[in-house]
């Protein structure tokens, strides 16, 4: 049967297969469109069942975050190579995340009612390995809203490997960066002292406590050098006690207090963590 281009370019644009897989479908389908797609569905589905079975450790985490900075997302998917992950069909599927992530204000690890461009996320991923021939595996994504602090969303990625968004509670482009970029890279564990994990303290509490173990010294005194060490450890471990990172003279509560603003919090995504 005869095809013509104009009718393999119709379909190709509705579905996003390639030319001669849409030219051979629309040839079995006997030059009808609808039957075409149905044929389509299946074989690309059956594909990217067999491409989803592979392992995907690649990838790229990102965000995105409205005009008014009251609302954002970050979020992280998988591919199998980094030439992919590269590429600006990933970035879009990424990003399109995003916006979904947003759309359903996700808190949690739930995304499976996220749409992606209109689509159910499980349709979009499918859809996402046919177009780009690999495992595509959408990991996570968190939302993040500043409406109701009243605050300004701020970020900055490291590549396509670690991302971060930082809620201020006044808005300022450059704290705001410089902010999200210290977190980058120093990976605090929380805004403040009394905001880190009791789990984090206590094992490392029971780490001096091995440690002090057979000095002899009296308990008070041990109890005294440990809250000592776990007061020198906490604040390294928040943001606010860490040195900042493009000046270490002042630290980032100095910095934040000099500009008058504050931290309401952050979101760190470091790929494959």
């Amino acid at each position: 049967m005869d095809i013509k281009a104009v009718d393999v370019k119709v379909l190709r644009d509705e579905v996003g297969a390639g030319f001669m897989d849409c030219k051979n479908a629309l040839i079995e389908a006997k030059g009808n469109k609808e039957e075409a797609i149905r044929i389509l569905k299946k074989k690309g589905m059956a594909k990217a069942q067999k491409k989803s079975g592979r392992e995907a450790t690649d990838g790229a985490v990102g965000f995105v975050i409205s005009e008014n900075r009251q609302e954002a997302a970050i979020v992280e998917v998988n591919c199998e190579t980094d030439f992919v992950a590269r590429s600006d069909a990933f970035s879009d599927f990424l990003a399109a995340f995003a916006r979904g992530v947003i759309a359903k204000k996700v808190t949690n690890d739930d995304i499976s009612q996220v749409e992606v461009d209109g689509k159910p996320i499980e349709d979009a991923r499918h859809a996402a390995v046919l177009k780009l021939g690999e495992n595509i595996q959408v990991k996570r994504g968190q939302y993040l809203d500043g409406s109701t602090e009243s605050g300004s969303i701020y970020g900055y990625s490291h590549g396509s490997k670690i991302s971060v968004l930082v809620l201020l509670e006044k808005p300022d482009d450059q704290l705001g960066k410089d902010i999200a970029m210290h977190i980058a890279a120093l990976n605090p564990a929380a805004v403040t002292e009394q905001d880190i994990p009791e789990k984090i303290l206590s094992d490392e509490r029971a780490i001096y406590q091995e440690q002090l173990e057979g000095s002899k010294k009296p308990q008070e005194i041990m109890d005294k050098i440990i809250a000592g060490k776990l007061k020198k450890f906490a604040s390294g471990l928040c943001l606010y006690g860490q040195p900042f990172v493009k000046d270490p003279k002042e630290t980032i509560e100095e910095i934040l207090k000099k500009n008058k603003n504050h931290v309401k919090t952050f979101i760190r995504f470091a790929l494959g963590e």
